[in-house]
């Protein structure tokens, strides 16, 4: 069934766990997705980053989204991951899309505050929900070895949240885009302190690699949504290869291979994000 983001997060909220967020690239991905939300009885979320619009391509993954997550026997938020701008999310919105995010974070902070407020003021009268985030989130390779304080400030949270009326916040605890090449340790304290001062759905972006423990003590203090795509990517990477090595391969057998590895990886992270049962 087709749900609110805010629904979805507010009862993971209530509940201390997290959804998974899934970005899905193809029909496979989805229905590899749906299949082990259905076999858990948990909630989730399929998504599509701006970034990922040349080889998806939003007026294509829209339609395929939709479908399933009506269908569902759980509840599904279609949600756009990473929007780059006004216009991208009013045409995700136009398309059917539920939930945006509108990732503004390199802006000033007032910026930030001003293009997000703008998304919001949209968004809410076409009764869909926002994300935005506020920090420094890099991406492997291009921001790590940075300098200075790149997490997201308390007291800057609440003023966030206050003057933009946003519906979630993703935050930055040491946190990066992309497959770390070594377990990444997040900033735990800075998160109990954003928690206690909003009680508000936080968001962990670059969840791929993570340990275990600082992933339960993400959920166990106020993360909501933990969003997955590098570790789809590589297991269905790792999964074609070894079977393409076979003469006995072909087109139709791949596709169903793409589909149980995208089924794998959303089972063990739904599993680890204890959203099972809470469908």
């Amino acid at each position: 069934m087709l749900v609110t983001f805010k629904e979805i997060l507010s009862d993971a909220l209530d509940h201390k766990y997290a959804v998974g967020a899934f970005n899905c690239l193809s029909l496979e991905n989805v229905m590899g997705a749906i299949e082990a939300a259905e076999e858990l009885s948990s909630p989730i979320i399929l998504q599509l980053a701006e970034v990922q619009f040349p080889y998806s391509p939003l007026a294509c993954m829209a339609p395929i989204f939709l479908e399933y997550a009506r269908k569902s026997k759980v509840p599904v938020c279609v949600h756009l991951d990473h929007g780059q701008s006004f216009e991208t999310c009013a045409e995700a919105i136009r398309l059917g899309f539920n939930s945006v995010m509108i990732d503004s974070s390199l802006l000033p902070f007032r910026e930030n505050v001003a293009l997000v407020k703008d998304v919001v003021r949209m968004a809410h009268a076409m009764h869909v929900d926002v994300e935005a985030e506020l920090g420094m989130v890099g991406t492997i390779g291009v921001t790590e070895a940075s300098g200075g304080d790149i997490y997201t400030g308390v007291e800057e949270s609440a003023r966030f949240i206050a003057e933009t009326g946003v519906d979630a916040l993703a935050i930055a605890l040491g946190n990066m885009h992309g497959n770390y090449v070594a377990t990444p340790k997040l900033n735990i304290t800075r998160l109990q302190e954003i928690n206690a001062r909003n009680h508000f759905p936080l968001v962990l972006h670059g969840g791929t690699g993570t340990s275990v423990e600082d992933f339960k003590a993400c959920i166990h203090n106020g993360i909501c949504k933990i969003n997955v795509a590098t570790a789809i990517q590589l297991r269905i990477t790792e999964k074609v290869r070894r079977y393409v090595a076979d003469d006995r391969a072909n087109y139709i057998d791949m596709k169903y291979v793409i589909v149980d590895a995208s089924r794998e990886v959303v089972k063990e992270h739904l599993t680890l994000f204890e959203s099972i049962g809470h469908a």
